[in-house]
């Protein structure tokens, strides 16, 4: 007897949706064979299979990066100054994430350079938008929901510590010149019912229920500035997802010194002069910015003793702004500021006084000793 037998395999999938990262999590796959064959050149009856059928697991994956490059130049006392990150789902199924930023201690860094953390941002609050432009407060218990293959915008709020009342000394919680505060913005997966965070099953595949796989944290491969996709404060497969960005500093860190020298006296001229009635006496205000921004439109405010003679003190008023070296009294600056320079009795004040970081600038006035 001659059998001729042959093997269909049909496949049935229900998909829920298709996407670009893979099949639907929960998705049944079911699949039936059947046997055709004949006997003695007779075609026989076919034989069907027992349908197998298994459920596609969840594969939780997700990228979280920050979209700056440095930190973001700040200045003590400001309010809402904004980092900005993007998030993409690239899981295969629907997934619910917690949202949660906070200071990283001392010395962390952020994922872009070396820049350690010394500092803590105040009042630190989460947005989130869609699109790019639409923002809005993360819910009450800060979860939010994102599709497959969806890409989510954050950008996280900060106030900036108010400037240190004693500038220089780096005290905790004030805002001092290059203090630096970073941030960490993370995401980590929640079951469905927001009850608690992802769990990754253990053990052997279930075969008709949804196992949850974590695969987070195993892209090796780069941002526009070759830094990886990976930050700095992530683990692989642990359902959560970090990236890191922050805040630096640049403020003007300013300093005065006074100085006087004589100039001249009604008996020696200006050959070794010395200070008696009617000798007239050049005052050297040194302004030094030891600070990393610059400053403009700076006024002195000086009350001058009653025994100086103020009568020709705006008309010698002169400066020079943004010295490599410091102020020397008995070198006159070459600008004149008498428009600038204002006599209120023994009040002097000056004003439009500008200087850049790292430089002094020095400003003089002349009076006479009475």
């Amino acid at each position: 007897m001659r059998k001729l037998l042959t093997v269909a395999l049909l496949s049935v999938i229900f998909v829920n949706s298709s996407f670009a990262l893979g099949v639907t999590a929960g998705t049944n796959i079911t699949n039936q064979a059947t046997l055709s064959y004949s006997a003695g050149g007779v075609n026989q009856p076919t034989v069907t299979s027992n349908t197998d059928e298994f459920v596609v697991d969840k594969k939780i994956d997700m990228v979280l990066t920050t979209d700056d490059t440095d930190q973001i130049v700040v200045t003590p006392g400001q309010k809402d100054r904004i980092t900005s990150y993007t998030f993409k789902n690239e899981g295969n199924s629907k997934e619910n994430f917690k949202i949660e930023v906070a200071n990283l201690p001392n010395d962390a860094e952020a994922d872009y350079n070396n820049k350690k953390d010394n500092e803590d941002a105040n009042n630190l609050r989460v947005e989130y938008s869609t699109d790019g432009n639409n923002w809005q407060a993360l819910p009450d218990n800060k979860i939010v929901q994102v599709n497959e293959d969806q890409t989510i915008y954050f950008r996280v709020k900060a106030d900036i510590p108010d400037p240190d009342s004693t500038p220089g000394t780096n005290d905790a919680g004030a805002g001092d010149d290059n203090d630096v505060m970073n941030v960490e913005l993370k995401a980590t997966a929640y079951k469905d019912d927001n009850s608690s965070a992802e769990e990754e099953t253990s053990g052997a595949d279930t075969q008709n229920q949804v196992d949850v796989v974590f695969a987070d944290g195993v892209d090796n491969s780069t941002l526009g500035d070759g830094s990886s996709k990976d930050g700095k404060g992530d683990t692989p497969r642990d359902g959560k997802e970090t990236a890191r960005s922050g805040y630096i500093i640049h403020t003007p860190v300013l300093s005065a010194t006074k100085t006087s020298c004589v100039i001249s006296d009604p008996v020696n001229g200006t050959n070794n002069p010395k200070r008696i009635p009617g000798a007239i006496i050049r005052y050297m205000f040194d302004i030094n910015n030891t600070g990393s921004a610059d400053v403009s439109d700076l006024n002195i405010t000086d009350t001058l003793n009653s025994n100086l003679d103020l009568t020709n003190t705006v008309s010698s008023a002169k400066k020079d702004e943004n010295q490599s070296d410091a102020c020397v009294c008995s070198n006159e600056p070459s600008t004149d500021i008498s428009g600038d320079t204002t006599v209120n009795n023994q009040d002097l004040t000056i004003t439009h006084i500008n200087t850049q970081s790292g430089k002094h600038t020095c400003v003089s006035v002349e009076t006479e000793i009475k």
